[in-house]
Parts: structure tokens; sequence; C-alpha cells
């Protein structure tokens, strides 16, 4: 037999079709040789494995258990029918199949990831770091052990063993994307990162995006946006249209919307991760242009410059404002001014709260703002919103680019 779990003998018209990726016609002439002889083991094995490709998972169980009832010591069925049955949710026989198949090959790196996986999904978690455990140890190049026994210190509550499992994966495979978010969540825990990660904003607002204004202006009673206009108005020299406007993490176009006179006749443009809070955005007809992608990417690279930048709702998710500063310095004009809001915190530095935001204390925002090359200009305290009733403090900050 092949690894494929079929014949090596010259190719059938059923295998030829197979190997070729037409799994239908091919299962239609295998399951006309079972009408002919229910006994015929390869074709059950072929059913089998087709059907688990074509994610026909059902059939696929039921022609590796028919398989294994002609041949109890067919390893590849068990291993199959054992991964259909967790793919349909049933997890105790899958387990069965597995501890089945270890028993005719105990060590089999593949089917201890099987093994162990499913004690996991069970929450079987000591038995399930045992095994993984096992496998990292005869196969240490394994990602999915690696990636596994990360996921299983995480539901032990071992969280750094858990990053340190994470690291290892990606050390091995640096685009595993489910590490790479498992290994942000544990540190974000941990609270040991210094932003919000891409993914997870993304698929925070892109979840809101048609109902955020009224969760943030009505729900949390939000002005952030309002703030930074007040801050503007009452702090700044007169601004006059036309301005060409930055608006970072535009979100639907709170901010932009209490700026968009000053813009006239000039440019307003937005940045946002999110797509469908930007079609929110676009809808408000406001926007010459909106770009999709990371703040601190876009701000980085070469691109049009600015009078006013602007930002509410936005530095919140970030801790380090580093990157962020040097590219408002990239993308504004001499002179002009960049306006933002955060919560504030006491002391020094910044920290992550309990929500998964950021405060920032005034001490660091006018530090990192010297070593970027910015005029710390002006402060407003403010409150942002309400969490839970309670007034969320912040400030809205102008920093200037020197002449």
């Amino acid at each position: 037999m092949s690894d494929t779990g079929l014949s090596d003998a010259p190719l059938d018209p059923a295998q030829s079709l197979y190997m070729a990726g037409r799994l239908d016609e091919a299962a239609s002439l295998y399951r006309k040789r079972l009408q002919a002889n229910p006994q015929d083991l390869e074709a059950n094995q072929a059913l089998g494995l087709i059907y688990f490709q074509s994610r026909q998972f059902e059939l696929a169980q039921y022609f590796a258990g028919e398989a294994l009832k002609l041949d109890p010591s067919y390893l590849d069925g068990l291993r199959l029918r054992g991964m259909a049955l967790m793919q349909l949710g049933r997890l105790n026989p899958a387990l069965t199949c597995f501890a089945q198949a270890l028993a005719l090959n105990p060590d089999s790196v593949e089917i201890l990831v099987n093994h162990a996986t499913a004690l996991l999904e069970l929450k079987r978690l000591d038995e399930a770091l045992a095994g993984f455990d096992r496998v990292v140890a005869l196969d240490p190049g394994n990602v999915v052990g690696w990636n596994n026994r990360a996921n299983t210190l995480v539901g032990l509550g071992r969280l750094e063993e858990a990053a340190a499992c994470y690291d290892r994966a990606l050390a091995i495979r640096p685009d595993l994307e489910t590490a790479q978010s498992n290994r942000f969540l544990v540190l974000l825990q941990l609270k040991k990162v210094s932003r919000i990660a891409d993914f997870a904003l993304r698929e925070m607002f892109d979840d809101v995006a048609t109902r955020f204004d009224h969760l943030m202006v009505e729900g949390l009673d939000y002005r952030g946006h309002l703030h930074l206009r007040a801050l503007a108005d009452a702090k700044l020299p007169p601004l006059k249209a036309p301005l060409r406007i930055l608006d970072l993490g535009c979100g639907t176009g709170l901010v932009g919307n209490a700026f968009k006179d000053l813009a006239a006749g000039g440019r307003l443009d937005g940045i946002d991760l999110a797509p469908r809070m930007i079609e929110v955005a676009r809808k408000r007809g406001i926007y010459d242009d909106l770009i999709l992608g990371d703040l601190e990417s876009v701000l980085a690279a070469p691109g049009p410059v600015y009078d006013l930048i602007v930002s509410a709702d936005t530095m919140v998710y970030l801790g380090d404002l580093a990157p962020t500063f040097t590219g408002v310095v990239n993308r504004l004009e001499p002179g002009g001014f960049y306006l933002f809001a955060v919560e504030t915190k006491d002391g020094a530095g910044w920290e992550q709260t309990d929500v998964s935001r950021f405060r920032h204390s005034e001490g660091y925002l006018k530090e990192e703002a010297a070593r970027c090359g910015l005029v710390y200009f002006a402060r407003m305290d403010c409150t942002l919103r309400y969490e839970k009733e309670e007034p969320v403090p912040g400030f809205a900050i102008a920093l200037q680019r020197p002449v």
C-alpha cells in the first residue's frame, strides 16, 4: 500500500481519477466496486480518504470504519477515522481510534499529535500536556506540537510557559497565524504588549462598525472628537480653511466630521485598519481619500504632508507612541500640529488597562514628543467617555512640528 492508502499496482480507472483530483468521479467508481463486492478493502480505504479530503466527514469515518472491519491493523484508517470523528465533534470515539493506532505504532508523531489534541479538546489537560511533551521530545521541530502544547498550558493557566512555546512554534514557522494571534493574547493577559495587535483591532471594530457611533456617543457618552476640536479652537493659533488634514484611526469619521470645515477647499484624508469602518466613513462623503492600513506603517512610508493631523480614540490602543510620533514628523508640515487624545496616567510612562487599552502620563508624552522632534504645545484635561458609569479621565494634547 502507498502512503495514500491506495494500492501501488498499476492504476485502475478509479485510482486514475483520484490521482487527477476528480474525487466525485473516483468515488462513484469505487462505490460501484463495493456494490459488486462489499468486502473490497481497497475501495473502502479509498472512499474514506476521498470523503475526508472533500470534507464529507460522516462518510469518511463510515468508510474508514468499514475498512477497519476488514483489516483491524489498518493504521492510516484508524488515524483518518479519528480525525473525521474529531471534525464531527465526537471526541471520545476519536480518542479511542488514536489510542488503538498508538497501540500499533507508539512512536508515530502524527498519531501522538492527534491523540494529545483530542485530549486537549476534551479538557484533559494534564494528559494532553504529557502527550505534547512526548511529541516535541521525539520531534523538536514539530510546529503543531509546540503550538498545541502552548494552548494546553494556556488552559492550565501557565501563561509564561505558553508564551515560550508559541515562540518555539514561530521560530519554526514564522507565518503561523494561530501561533501569532494566540501568543499576542497570552502576552496581552500578562500585560506585556506595547500595542494592541492589528488583527485584534480589525476584528473588534469590524464587528461593531455599523453601530459604532451609537455605541460610543450614546452608550459611552464619548466626546473625544469634540474635545480635540475644542482644544484646536481654544489653544492653537487661529486655524483657517483650506487645510490639509489627516485623520489617524478615522473609524467611522467622527473626528473628520468635527474638522471637515477646516478642510474645505483643502484636503481631508483618513487611515484605518478595519475595512468595515472605512466603508461607514466613506458614506459620510467628507474624505478625499481613505487608506486601509496600520497607521504606523502608513505614516512611515513616503506620502503627502499635512497641515494638521488628528487622532481621537486611537492612541489608547498604543502603549509605545514613538513609532506614531516619528511617523507624524514624517507627514506633518513644519509649523503643523498633531492633536490627539489619551487616557491619563499618574506618575511616569504608560500602562495597559484592565480593558486592554493604554494610559499615558503627561511626563511620558512630553519626553517622547521631544525625543521625536515635536514640541509639546498645549494640553486640555477632559473626560473621554464613561466606563461602567464612571468617567474616564483624559488629555487632549497638541504637539507641533517646529518650523
